[in-house]
């Protein structure tokens, strides 16, 4: 018997969070791309946006009502 137990946040929680982590990293982004030394800064910020491209996914598929 196992005592590891699985808290889920509410979806309004979890949508919350996504949509502030889409904001955040868009923001990091943005100054990632405006920086002199841009062209260097590429594996970072192909990074950056795969999360923000996961987090958008979670989120329309939870507001979708498809949640996995």
């Amino acid at each position: 018997m196992s005592n590891i137990v699985e808290l889920r946040l509410p979806d309004r929680f979890e949508n919350e969070a996504d949509i502030d982590d889409i904001v955040t990293l868009s923001e990091l982004l943005c100054v990632m791309l405006a920086q002199p030394d841009a062209d260097t800064a590429l594996v970072g910020m192909h990074r950056v946006m795969l999360i923000i491209a996961d987090r958008a996914r979670d989120l329309r598929d939870r507001l979708n009502g498809s949640k996995p």
